[in-house]
């Protein structure tokens, strides 16, 4: 029987894959056999992937057309880039009332405009030949939470446009999935860890009782990318230990 989760011959870029989840997912590809390329946002960042068997790329997904060149290397490299991970992302805790303009626009332009900027370059460079985007996005896109909202925004922004753009590229042949993440134990969630009680209390909420870790989301990335998922596109899958599950 075919295994169809193998990704020998494929080829892969996850942006943000320096560290946490975007580490895991890519190393995911690579023992599913996937050729892998990863993003960091400086030329420091992308150190951290050396020796890793990731060929690295630095991109401040901020800015525009910061993905365009990197896309259209790997797109005539292999005759098509067969998966895009849209996984560079940030958060900014504050009450509502205190973000600044600077922190709306660092959220919002890496979380959400950052994302389509990515996926459309993607589409556009090799519309004629289809392909696969794959979306971070949270368990916060879906429900809401104190001192978030600019993060939440932008990660149910993420949500629905993954649904708009498989819904509008289906034609094209490209799949459009996300993967939302529940509090997953990585240096963005460091501060919570710092107060053991506010943690018992994260733990509490979750029916595993205990963080995810960045590895657990690999399977999921794995089988979206994978022939496993040929008929799935426009879902938002949830990786969160089950909290979203219950009151």
């Amino acid at each position: 029987m075919k295994n169809v989760f193998d990704l020998t011959g494929k080829s892969v870029l996850v942006t943000g894959a320096t560290r946490g989840i975007g580490r895991q997912i890519a190393q995911g590809f690579l023992d599913a056999g996937a050729t892998v390329y990863g993003t960091g946002s400086s030329a420091e960042s992308i150190k951290r992937l050396e020796g890793s068997g990731i060929e690295a790329f630095a991109a401040d997904i901020r800015q525009p057309g910061a993905m365009d060149s990197i896309i259209e290397t790997l797109s005539k490299k292999h005759g098509k880039l067969d998966v895009l991970v849209n996984n560079a992302g940030v958060a900014t805790n504050l009450p509502a009332g205190f973000f600044k303009e600077e922190d709306i626009q660092n959220v919002t332009q890496t979380n959400f405009v950052g994302v389509f900027r990515a996926s459309q370059a993607y589409y556009k460079i090799q519309k004629k030949k289809g392909g696969n985007i794959i979306n971070i996005a949270s368990v916060l896109g879906m429900v809401g939470t104190k001192f978030a909202a600019v993060y939440c925004g932008t990660k149910g922004a993420v949500i629905n446009m993954t649904k708009a753009l498989a819904v509008e590229w289906a034609g094209a042949g490209y799949r459009v999935n996300a993967i939302c993440p529940g509090f997953i134990d990585t240096d963005m969630t460091d501060m919570i860890k710092e107060r053991p009680e506010v943690l018992e209390q994260m733990k509490a909420r979750i029916p595993l009782s205990r963080l995810g870790k960045p590895e657990d989301l690999a399977g999921a990335a794995v089988f979206l990318a994978s022939d496993a998922a040929a008929y799935v596109t426009g879902q938002a899958i949830v990786v969160d230990g089950g909290v979203t599950s219950g009151i």
